[in-house]
């Protein structure tokens, strides 16, 4: 009996034991990926066995983890034929690499023409170099690509020409999840590392760690947020001799944090990766910065919508306190007839116009053109990352009908709505809007 109460026991333990394959499905799926190949910030190292050193050094980081990257290469990094020799290397090792353009140049500040050009130019000498290679290779083509300083667009227009030359030729974007300013270490590194400055460097290292780690983890944060779940994440790191030095505590960290490396066809497949976005701004962002801007543009949209139904239902049931009470308190009215301030003086103007029900008559409100208002928000750092929608300018038509009196004609006209929200969630999004501005013509 003894034996028989030991043995259950035993397996009831050993049942409630997470297996090695349990604890991994439970940690968060992480492609690691690097920027800037062969080589970020090549004016610091212009020295060939310097340029083979550093890259043996990350080479041999991400085997120790196990680490399958993908790393973005700028062709124009290469100094000259022999750095083709450094991106061997990171085929060798078993790491795909991906398009990151020639010159890397902004589309914010470029023609779409000259920008479609320098991407080519990537695509095509990146295509060429593993098509020569001597080595076996299960790589032939160029999968990836990634927009310099995560520019996709300042326009409209950019933005979809960008998105049909990707499509023609065959690239996929591949977004940034876990956003950072690593790349602005290595200078700092390198000066402390010439000077034989050992203090410095440790300040450096240190300021790397928890500068990464910060980001990391809010950027997780943020993506749990969006989805309700955690979400598999993509690393933006940048080829150096800082990262070099750093990866092993940074990989080592990401590891007990919860993170486990997988590659980019198991992360890219999570339907998070999938969901639309339409993010048109100067600055580039992280996707979670960019689903969080298009979730709260939908937000605002329906916000301002619900405002203009919710007015006309009350006007049309003669409640022109519950019309009004969509009007800040401080609310401006402008009409021919001259400017009300506030959002009492508004109400008793209405009044004083609209006796009875007849004179009001029935309402319907359309949206014409909606502008909503928000900027980009800079970190300490020098993240750029979208605000929330603080303001919004409506253009909407008014119609008046008059049931209950055939012979008079509908009137209409146009007005000019100046919005914000009464109130925003922990996200930013907004759902209640508030009318500040009105000039009715």
């Amino acid at each position: 009996m003894k034996k028989c109460t030991l043995a259950l026991l035993a397996g009831l333990l050993l049942g409630a034991l997470p297996t090695v394959a349990q604890e991994a499905s439970e940690k968060v799926p992480l492609l690691v990926t690097v920027d800037d190949l062969p080589m970020t910030r090549g004016s610091l190292h212009g020295a060939w066995e310097e340029r083979v050193a550093v890259t043996e050094g990350m080479l041999a980081v991400l085997k120790k983890h196990d680490i399958k990257a993908v790393g973005l290469v700028t062709w124009g990094n290469l100094r000259d034929a022999r750095d083709q020799e450094l991106l061997a290397r990171w085929r060798s090792a078993g790491h795909e690499l991906g398009n990151h353009t020639d010159q890397h140049r902004d589309l914010s500040a470029t023609g779409v023409e000259e920008w479609i050009a320098d991407a080519e130019a990537g695509r095509v000498a990146l295509t060429e170099f593993l098509a020569t290679r001597p080595e076996p290779s299960p790589q032939k083509t160029v999968r990836f690509f990634r927009f310099p300083y995560l520019r996709e667009g300042d326009t409209e227009a950019k933005l979809d020409a960008a998105r049909r030359y990707l499509e023609e030729t065959g690239q996929r974007n591949l977004p940034v999840t876990l956003d950072n300013q690593d790349w602005a270490f290595e200078g700092p590194w390198v000066e402390a590392t010439r000077r034989g400055d050992a203090v410095a460097r440790e300040a450096v290292a240190r300021d790397y760690q928890a500068s990464l780690r910060h980001s990391i983890r809010g950027y997780r944060a943020l993506g749990e947020r969006l989805f309700g779940r955690p979400v598999p994440q993509i690393l933006l790191l940048h080829g150096g001799a800082v990262g070099a030095a750093q990866w092993d505590a940074l990989f080592s960290w990401l590891e007990e944090d919860g993170y486990r490396f997988a590659t980019a066809d198991e992360v890219l497949a999570d339907p998070a990766f999938q969901e639309a976005h339409r993010y048109v701004a100067e600055r580039g962002a992280s996707l979670w910065d960019r689903l969080l801007d298009q979730r709260r543009r939908e937000a605002a949209e329906r916000g301002v919508e619900e405002t203009l139904q919710l007015q006309a239902a009350a006007w049309n049931r003669g409640d022109l306190l519950g019309f009004c009470a969509h009007y800040a308190e401080d609310a401006a009215f402008v009409s021919p007839s001259g400017l009300t301030r506030g959002r009492d003086d508004v109400l008793r103007r209405y009044r004083a116009r609209y006796k009875d029900r007849s004179a009001m008559g029935q309402l319907s409100l359309e949206a014409v053109e909606l502008r909503l208002l928000h900027g980009t928000e800079r970190s300490l750092m020098g993240d750029a990352r979208p605000g929330a929608f603080h303001g919004a300018s409506l253009v909407a038509r008014w119609t008046l009908h008059f049931p209950d009196r055939p012979d008079a004609k509908p009137a209409t006209g146009l007005t000019l709505l100046v919005m914000r929200p009464r109130r925003l969630s922990v996200l930013g999004e907004s759902s209640e809007w508030e009318i500040i501005q009105d000039a009715s013509m």
